[in-house]
């Protein structure tokens, strides 16, 4: 059986489709969520290059293009669909991805 558990309201993402959320099972882990055309995506906040956080010290993600997600601190990109490294220090390494679902406006983590 899974159990879903609330991350946040689509209304809650910022201009850009994207926020970070606590980790609802796993202390000092944050959870990046981001949209893209109509379907989510959800990464551990964790850059595989020195395990650091992927935001600035604003708590604000960067998109490259729409295309990818790149890292604040070493500007790694990394594929928005499936985590992956495809320029930077971590290239070929990927993103430890997250099992959400989007419901009526509301995304849920299932564990």
């Amino acid at each position: 059986m899974t159990e879903k558990i609330f991350l946040c309201s689509q209304e809650e993402l910022d201009e850009a489709g994207v926020i970070k959320v606590p980790h609802p099972t796993q202390s000092g882990i944050t959870i990046m969520l981001i949209k893209k055309d109509d379907h989510c995506f959800a990464y551990r906040n964790i850059c595989p290059h020195y395990s650091i956080q992927l935001d600035n010290a604003k708590g604000r993600f960067f998109t490259y293009q729409n295309r990818y997600i790149m890292c604040a601190h070493h500007s790694a990109m990394f594929e928005i669909e499936t985590g992956l490294c495809v320029d930077g220090p971590c290239k070929n390494h990927s993103l430890v991805p997250e099992n959400v679902v989007q419901e009526n406006h509301k995304w849920y983590l299932c564990i």
